[in-house]
C-alpha cells in the first residue's frame, strides 16, 4: 500500500527534512502507519501528529507513531530500503486499541459524548438523595424559586454527565493542537473536573452547617482550590506555542 500522500503531507512540515511512511501489521483490518522522521532540528513527535490532522489528512492516515531517526536507509541510488527500518515497538495506544474515540469523525463524537452525558445525567441526579440525603429538599420554598432551584440541581448532573463522558472521549481533540503532552493530560482532567465537581460540591455545601469549619474548609480546598488550579492549568494551555517552545529550544 502507498503512504505517498502521508509522506507528501509530512515534508510540508518545517522541522521535517526527510520521512517514510511504513505500515506495521498489529493485527488490525488495516495496518498501524509509523512515520519515521528525519528532523531539522529539535521536532516533538506528538506536533507533528497534530501537523497532520484536519483539513491535511484524516484520522485514519495520521501514522500512530512518529520516529525520530538521524538519517533513513537508502541504497546507492537513494531508493529508500525500507525492510532496513528498525521495527518499533508499539504500546497499545499507538496499535490503535486505546484509540477508539479518536478514529470517530467530530460529529459521531459528539453524539456519543451526548448520549453518555444523558445517561450519565439522569443516574446521578438519581443518586442525589442517596449520596446526600435533604440536600435537594424544598419544601417551603416559594414559586418561582423552587423551580429555578430544580433547574440548577438538574444542570449540575448535565454538567458532571459531560464532564465524565468528556474525560473518557475527548483526549484526542485536545491532543490534535499539538502542545506539550503532559500539559496536555493536564488540560484534559482539567476540563473534566470543572464539569464534574459542580455536581458534588453543591451538594456538600448544602448539607455542611455554616459553623462546621472543618467541613467548610473541606469543602473549600477540595473543590474551590482545585477549580482555581483547573482554570489555571487551561490558560497556561491556551498560550502555550509550540513554535515558540521549539525556537527556544533552538537558542540553547
Amino acid at each position: 500500500m502507498s503512504y505517498e500522500d502521508v509522506e507528501t503531507e509530512l515534508r510540508a512540515h518545517p522541522r521535517v527534512e526527510d520521512c517514510a511512511v511504513v505500515g506495521i501489521p498489529a493485527g488490525e483490518r488495516r495496518p498501524t502507519l509509523v512515520a519515521y522522521v528525519v528532523a531539522d532540528g529539535p521536532v516533538d513527535a506528538a506536533e507533528i501528529r497534530a501537523f497532520l490532522g484536519r483539513p491535511r489528512l484524516p484520522r485514519r492516515r495520521i501514522p500512530r507513531a512518529v520516529i525520530l531517526v538521524k538519517s533513513l536507509p537508502r541504497d546507492a541510488n537513494g531508493r529508500l530500503r525500507r525492510k532496513r527500518l528498525p521495527l518499533p515497538v508499539l504500546s497499545d495506544r499507538e496499535r490503535g486499541k486505546a484509540e477508539v474515540f479518536a478514529d470517530m469523525s467530530d460529529g459521531v463524537l459528539a453524539l456519543c459524548v451526548l448520549g453518555a452525558a444523558l445517561v450519565l445525567t439522569l443516574v446521578s441526579r438519581g443518586l442525589t438523595d442517596a449520596f446526600w440525603p435533604g440536600s435537594t429538599f424544598l419544601g417551603g420554598v416559594p414559586q418561582p424559586w423552587a423551580t429555578l432551584f430544580q433547574v440548577l440541581y438538574w444542570a449540575e448532573s448535565a454538567a458532571f454527565g459531560v464532564g465524565v463522558a468528556y474525560l473518557f472521549m475527548g483526549y484526542s481533540r485536545l491532543e490534535r493542537l499539538g502542545r506539550p503532552a503532559w500539559l496536555t493530560a493536564l488540560a484534559h482532567v482539567a476540563l473534566a473536573w470543572l464539569l464534574i465537581a459542580w455536581w458534588p460540591q453543591d451538594n456538600f455545601y448544602r448539607l455542611t452547617a455554616k459553623t462546621d469549619w472543618g467541613g467548610q474548609a473541606a469543602c473549600v480546598y477540595a473543590f474551590n482550590i482545585t477549580l482555581m488550579i483547573a482554570a489555571a492549568v487551561l490558560i497556561a494551555f491556551a498560550f502555550a506555542d509550540p513554535e515558540r517552545e521549539r525556537e527556544r529550544a533552538d537558542d540553547d
